[in-house]
């Protein structure tokens, strides 16, 4: 018996040193071999094998509940330089979190071609999503989607789809008296971006899609790790099911030659300069990646408009009044149109500021895919992921003043440095949908601020970060019809 003291105090002794040789060794792993390279690697660590830094993340974002602490102790550990190395994610990672660098990253470097889109799981997303491809493909992607999204008859015609939505939603949170905005602001949003894309109305339909959407994004959010039971597992057969879906409502308009006005038919029926038609699977993955864009981040953006106008009613006043004098213009039950969004200046700047404090997506990926690739001397080693924190400078009182207050006038005359608001990104990747969603957004607030009124049931609760930033009740409260006016 008298063995096992000395054994046990061995053991204390030893753990904290072979702890220290595996992190060594987790380091070396990745960074050995790049020290004689062009540059050096930013400063950071390498976390503990497999799972690199990611209890850190979580630590944060899901356990803490303060997300801009997991940059700040990079700064106060390793110097404010705006860039930082890591293992996040499966792999190992560049962090960047300053205007600098994330512009250089998003724009420049994306014109130069030397990153790619870098999402954890293409295979997710679909080798022709133009969330994926690259180059000429890109290119080409990128001007149908940008036509269909700007082209001012699709424009009024997703108004007008959305608007009876949008009511018919507010109608039926009103019977229900007490709503979750969080779910309620989902499924209406869900509805609503299905319809506009590909024209389905069916509600068990839709119910049957927003079920597998959500299972394809909680694929995106894990590790990549494919054997039954995983959420990655999980995902990918729902993602099979959805393109199977939609390349049957494909099919089945080449064969009736039905035309429908919406997004799957204005990209099934656009040609580029040479005369070719997208195929089958690049309108269908496109469809599946346009949903996942617009869905969570819109209804988000929706969800937290209805919380902070309840918390300033000020804000909710000068809100009516701009929606009053819009209505003023109108025939009764006139919907609004593309210029009638426009002349919204003040629930512009509301939606401008909502969009800002809801950091719905607080970083964008992107991979190195050429060698030898310099930032400001600090190398990006091929097949590495970059990792654009923007949360972090949204919320960065240098950039924005009071940065935590919900305050639309801010955006009065005020334009923001480069690289310090890129909510959509920037360069040739500026998410195509952004003025759809803007408008969306802005459509929902004028019928919301002018027939209906709510109330918070907990103010004061507090906020939870993973998968998104959200009120920890999901913005419970009480909805119903306003008084006339």
């Amino acid at each position: 018996m008298e063995i096992w003291p000395p054994i046990a105090a061995s053991a204390v002794l030893l753990l904290p040193l072979l702890l220290c040789l595996l992190r060594w060794v987790h380091q070396r792993r990745f960074t050995g071999g790049l020290i004689s390279g062009p540059g050096s690697l930013p400063p950071g660590s390498m976390g503990w094998p497999l799972i690199g830094e990611m209890l850190d993340f979580l630590r944060y974002f899901k356990f803490a509940k303060r997300p801009d602490d997991f940059i700040s102790k990079r700064k106060a550990r390793y110097g404010d330089t705006g860039i930082y190395k890591s293992h996040l994610f499966g792999g190992p990672v560049i962090i960047t979190c300053s205007p600098e660098f994330n512009r250089q990253v998003l724009s420049r470097m994306a014109e130069e071609e030397t990153l790619s889109s870098g999402w954890p799981s293409n295979e997710l997303l679909g080798s022709s999503s133009i969330s994926v491809v690259d180059g000429f493909l890109h290119k080409r992607l990128r001007k149908h989607l940008m036509e269909a999204f700007t082209n001012p008859k699709a424009l009024n015609s997703q108004l007008r789809i959305a608007q009876p939505i949008f009511i018919s939603a507010l109608e039926n949170w009103v019977s229900k008296k007490r709503i979750v905005a969080y779910n309620e602001t989902k499924t209406m949003t869900f509805h609503n971006i299905c319809q506009v894309l590909v024209s389905f109305e069916s509600r068990e339909l839709l119910q049957k899609m927003e079920r597998l959407y959500r299972g394809l994004m909680a694929g995106l959010r894990s590790l990549t790790i494919n054997i039954p039971g995983t959420a990655y597992h999980h995902a990918l057969k729902c993602r099979k099911q959805l393109t199977n879906i939609l390349s049957l409502e494909m099919r089945t308009r080449q064969e009736l030659g039905a035309q429908k006005h919406d997004f799957m038919q204005i990209l099934m029926d656009s040609v580029d300069e040479n005369g070719a038609k997208l195929r089958e699977i690049e309108v269908v993955e496109n469809i599946v990646s346009l949903i996942l864009g617009g869905y969570e981040s819109t209804s988000d953006v929706m969800m937290w408009g209805l919380y902070y106008l309840a918390k300033h009613p000020d804000i909710l006043e000068k809100l009516k009044e701009e929606a009053k004098l819009v209505r003023e213009r109108k025939h009764q039950r006139e919907l609004l149109s593309i210029e009638d969004v426009k002349s919204m200046n003040y629930t512009s700047k509301v939606a401008e500021e909502l969009i800002r404090l809801a950091n719905v997506s607080p970083f964008i990926f992107r991979r190195v895919v050429k060698d030898n690739v310099l930032i400001n001397d600090y190398c990006l080693p091929k097949d590495w992921r970059v990792i654009v924190w923007i949360r972090s400078i949204h919320l960065d009182s240098k950039y924005f003043s009071d940065p935590l207050a919900f305050d639309p006038d801010r955006w009065t005359d005020f334009r923001p440095r480069v690289g310090t608001y890129s909510v959509f990104g920037a360069g040739p990747r500026y998410c195509p949908g952004s003025s759809f969603a803007r408008n969306q957004i802005m459509v929902f607030l004028y019928h919301a601020c002018l027939n209906y009124r709510w109330e918070l049931l907990n103010p004061g609760e507090g906020f939870v970060y993973q998968p998104h930033p959200r009120p920890r009740d999901g913005a419970k409260m009480i909805f119903s019809r306003a008084a006339e006016n």
